[in-house]
């Protein structure tokens, strides 16, 4: 493109355009084949230098650059209004001919309908960019063109509701598509609607625009089988499902299918948004009794997903006790899970008085049996361990009698090695621990003779000291070197005293023990290394 061609459109400069009108044509093309019609639909918003250039060349009102944008997509996008309505105005003097009464011309049809190379229309780019006043113009021309969706399946009524979380004009935007289009497609990616952007934004007051204009939109899933409210439940938006509640409380009920048979209320359970179960029970108080593929009640799930505040406030209503002994497709109740889950607190459930602390799963195995059987447990699983003895539970005697028979079938094989029962897998666990126990030991008791900086070799008062011995960092380094040594020989001592044991659940409680002194020492050994490297005072 010439140069001073391009920096007279670009400045809007029309006596220099005049000076050189011979070379406004469609062979003067910017890289990206823009025409001067483009450029001045980029840099200037004055709508003279648009009309002067069509007056001059009307031809350029048809030429698309590379990304198959008209001069109005250019436009719009670069948020220059009045040049867009005078592209919108030569279009229909070229149609002026053709027009028959209240219908609309070729020329401003194909204007309105083009679609770049990504399938947005003018009226995309309008909604993206926010200007409800080119929405308002194009929509009152072509009502129509609010049903054409972009290669991502976007419709504009859909584009218009998702964008609105960034400004609040956006739903300007939706208004006037709804008020100038008697029937909007609300289409999105993946088979979503509008309504699902209105969930998932909790846009209040649009869900019930949307649903005046499509009362069955509300029903509505997506290709993975989710409603609106559920989006609502996944992202906490109270408001909207409160609203959607209202509008039609059966969708409480709706299941996803393609996610283990889920409600909203197990969605919301999932993630802890207590507010919104507390919408969907106030109007569906029954919606609680319903329960996963696999059999899991809301109870089920807030232990197991660890979400303390929907534990807490389950366990406050009146119906809770029909859920503690509910059991899954496993045979497994909430107290079950309970004692499964390493860190989780609800002690509510134990001290529960319906609660039955003895009731066994598909395989045979009560709460206790749960824990014991693992080879490891947490502290908080020893206590609760501790809670359900104290409150009469115990482990099934069909387990317990397997155990026995299992124990004198080893005893019987080999009598003179009775020492071969208790090599059991918590043996090889116990070799591993002292294993690293004695490497930590080893490292952590090098590591504090050799200590970073050195030591003081100079005459004077604190000759012989460590160097570094009144910096801070250097005494987190002690702390964690002692820290690592200590621990670990815990571990060593306690792993000797337990050569001696051959009661397998008071073996397993020894490991878990040492493995937390393990734990610790490791936790302490980054410390102790990244403070061993350090020699650089500077750094210290």
């Amino acid at each position: 493109m010439d140069p001073s061609l391009y920096k007279a459109v670009q400045e809007g400069n029309l006596n220099a355009m005049r000076e050189k009108r011979e070379l406004i044509s469609a062979t003067q093309l910017t890289p990206n084949k823009n025409t001067l019609l483009h450029v001045a639909a980029q840099f200037n918003n004055s709508g003279e230098c648009a009309s002067a250039i069509l007056k001059i060349n009307g031809s350029l009102f048809h030429e698309v650059n590379s990304d198959q944008e008209t001069v109005l997509h250019v436009a719009t996008r670069n948020r220059k209004g009045n040049v867009g309505e005078v592209i919108m105005e030569f279009a229909k003097g070229l149609d002026r001919d053709q027009l028959e009464a209240g219908g609309i011309g070729e020329e401003l049809k194909w204007l309105l309908t083009s679609k770049n190379i990504h399938g947005d229309t003018a009226l995309h780019e309008a909604i993206r960019k926010n200007r409800p006043s080119m929405v308002n113009s194009m929509i009152k021309e072509d009502p129509e063109i609010a049903n054409i969706a972009n290669n991502a399946m976007e419709t504009p009524l859909f584009l218009a509701v998702a964008s609105a979380r960034v400004d609040e004009n956006l739903s300007t935007c939706m208004d006037y598509i709804m008020k100038y289009c008697p029937s909007p497609a609300y289409s999105g990616p993946e088979g979503r609607t509008a309504l699902h952007a209105v969930a998932l934004y909790n846009k209040k007051g649009i869900s019930k625009k949307l649903l005046e204009k499509h009362p069955t939109i509300i029903k509505e899933v997506d290709d993975f089988g989710w409603s609106a409210l559920h989006y609502a439940a996944l992202h906490g938006s109270n408001e909207v499902a409160e609203e959607l509640l209202e509008a039609d409380r059966s969708i409480a009920y709706t299941v996803v299918e393609n996610d283990n048979n889920k409600t909203a209320l197990h969605i919301a359970t999932c993630e802890g948004n207590v507010n919104i179960m507390k919408e969907i029970l106030a109007y569906c108080p029954d919606c609680w009794e319903k329960v996963t593929r696999d059999g899991r009640n809301i109870l089920h799930l807030s232990v197991k997903l660890k979400k303390q505040q929907a534990f807490k406030f389950i366990m406050k209503k009146s119906w809770a006790g029909n859920l503690i002994n509910q059991k899954d497709a496993e045979g497994n109740t909430p107290l079950h899970v309970y004692a499964a889950t390493p860190n989780f607190h609800g002690c509510d459930l134990v001290n529960h008085p319906l609660a039955e602390k003895n009731a066994v799963n598909n395989k045979n195995m009560t709460p206790l049996d749960v824990i014991t059987s693992s080879y490891f447990y947490s502290l908080r699983q020893y206590d609760v361990m501790k809670e359900l003895i104290q409150r009469g539970a115990n482990l099934d005697t069909w387990n317990v009698a397997i155990r026995e028979n299992s124990l004198m079938q080893k005893m019987e094989a080999r009598p003179e090695d009775g020492d071969e029962v208790v090599k059991t897998d918590t043996r090889r666990v116990a070799d591993t621990h002292m294993l690293m126990a004695t490497l930590i030991t080893t490292v952590a008791f090098a590591a504090g003779f050799t200590v970073p900086g050195g030591y003081d070799g100079k005459d004077g008062p604190n000759e012989g000291l460590a160097v570094l011995s009144r910096k801070a960092a250097f005494k987190a380094f002690i702390i964690s070197d002692t820290l690592a040594m200590i621990c670990s020989a815990c571990a060593i001592c306690l792993h000797f005293d337990g050569v001696l044991i051959t009661d397998k659940s008071k073996l397993r409680q020894l490991c878990t023990v040492a493995a937390m002194f393990i734990s610790l020492a490791t936790e302490a050994m980054p410390q102790l290394c990244y403070f061993t490297l350090l020699q650089d005072k500077k750094y210290i």
